[in-house]
């Protein structure tokens, strides 16, 4: 537990107001550079406008005065970046509730559509977004949230807040940790400044090995660095309601026989290339029936505009009349609802899972596993690295760079639909082999968890 408290390194090493006014000073000629541009692309980019629109609709949240924490009992305070991160959290926060009896667990996000998650993942837990890291507001947080244990998930390392942290003796550790080569790189060039703000941080617990090698590179302790695996595998769910799938098969015309793809989370421009792929997989033959579920429905209009002009009819599934309304027999459904995409997952016979065609850094992977379905992704993939050797290496996931190869890969799926259903069996084998990072992380947390246990014992029966 002294990983906090003896963790001021090269950076803490400067009087404290000094280092936290120099990080102000870095942040404000940060922002005075960037605004211009900002405002500029905010302007003429309607996707980077509605960023802006959002961030500056939750300006009250992120930088007023927080309430103070009703709770006097322990509080571990436990911050995810976006909506993978808050949900990676979901299965760690039970255990850590069930280990420490009373304890009050705050849920952060930084992003709007994370802490939008976090309000409907954890409706019965305080839910707040991570205070920008000017050192005022981070001061003012930490006086009112008042946590005993700071649980940081994946990657967040904010100056200001590790220095305010360590320097009022909180313990700070990181779970599901994940480093790139690239950030590797930059934190090694950062020399003894970027060493001593990681040595605040008393024990990193990481999904892989080559994040221990990577970490460890940049001069920590090898033994506050420790392989768990990925926390995501724990939240994935194994088992489906059949009657549910039934329903959307009959809702959405998949009982004709025709074998189905399903191309979940697309982003712009995927959408053009999935419905090349379909209609180069009909031209061979094969009567497809495809299904797109765009990332962000609310991009319906132009997803929809897109495929109609590669050539495909297309079908919404928001406007589909009744159950068992016949489609038209080569329609495209457009799946534009929300909370479906899981269940329709269920009927494909080969799934693609978008954001990899485009310089994206890929979508979640383990959906599609989960319900033993065959795998195509793009190359780019870099956000969900992990899960994706995971499939590779266990056959379940095939990577194509482009739409011929995409063909290919669906036309090899279908023409042998015992092979693809043992490819979808071995990922969900995969995922099942891979749960238990959980209690791992639990154990590795428990040198500061057993201290709150103390403080609120179970009542006598």
């Amino acid at each position: 537990m002294s990983g906090a408290r003896d963790g001021h390194g090269a950076w803490p090493r400067l009087p404290r107001r000094v280092a936290h006014g120099l990080a102000d000073v870095g942040y404000a000629a940060l922002g005075a550079v960037l605004l211009p541009w900002a405002l500029v692309r905010a302007v003429v980019n309607p996707k980077a406008r509605a960023r802006w629109t959002a961030y500056l609709r939750d300006v009250p949240a992120r930088f007023g005065r927080r309430a103070a924490r009703r709770s006097t009992g322990p509080c571990v305070w436990v911050h995810g970046v976006s909506v993978g991160e808050v949900k990676a959290a979901a299965r760690l926060v039970e255990r850590i509730e069930q280990r420490v009896p009373g304890v009050e667990v705050v849920v952060t996000a930084t992003t709007d559509t994370g802490y939008r998650v976090a309000r409907q993942r954890y409706p019965a837990h305080r839910v707040e977004f991570y205070p920008p890291d000017l050192s005022w507001i981070v001061r003012g947080a930490l006086d009112r949230l008042r946590p005993d244990l700071v649980v940081l998930v994946e990657s967040e390392f904010w100056p200001n807040f590790l220095t305010a942290v360590a320097h009022r003796g909180i313990p700070t550790v990181l779970v599901n940790g994940r480093i790139s080569a690239r950030s590797a790189g930059r934190f090694r060039r950062g020399g003894r400044l970027t060493r001593g703000l990681l040595s605040s941080i008393a024990r990193f617990c990481v999904q892989l090995p080559v994040h221990a090698d990577r970490f460890a590179s940049l001069g920590l302790p090898p033994d506050r660095v420790i392989v768990t695996g990925n926390l995501k595998f724990d939240n994935v769910p194994i088992l489906r309601d059949q009657r549910r799938s039934e329903a959307y098969a009959r809702l959405l015309g998949a009982t004709d026989g025709r074998p189905i793809l399903v191309a979940g989370s697309t982003h712009p421009m995927e959408e053009r290339l999935v419905a090349q792929v379909v209609r180069r997989v009909r031209a061979a033959g094969v009567p497809l029936r495809a299904i797109v579920a765009p990332r962000h429905p609310s991009r319906a209009d132009a997803v929809e505009a897109d495929l109609r002009r590669e050539g495909v009819d297309v079908v919404r599934r928001s406007r589909l009349p009744v159950v068992g309304a016949a489609l038209p027999a080569d329609a495209v459904v457009l799946l534009d609802t929300v909370g479906e995409l899981e269940a329709v997952y269920a009927l494909a016979d080969v799934v693609f899972v978008g954001g990899s065609l485009v310089r994206h850094g890929g979508q979640n992977v383990m959906e599609p596993a989960s319900v033993g379905k065959p795998i195509l992704t793009g190359p780019h993939t870099w956000n969900f690295r992990g899960e994706v050797d995971l499939l590779a290496a266990a056959g379940a996931l095939e990577i194509v760079a482009d739409v011929g190869a995409m063909v290919a890969g669906v036309l090899r799926a279908l023409a042998d639909p015992a092979a693809a259903r043992t490819r979808g069996e071995r990922g969900r084998a995969a995922i099942l082999e891979s749960k238990g990072a959980t209690e791992r992380t639990l154990a590795a947390l428990e040198a500061w968890l057993a201290p709150l246990a103390a403080r609120t014992p179970l009542p006598r029966s």
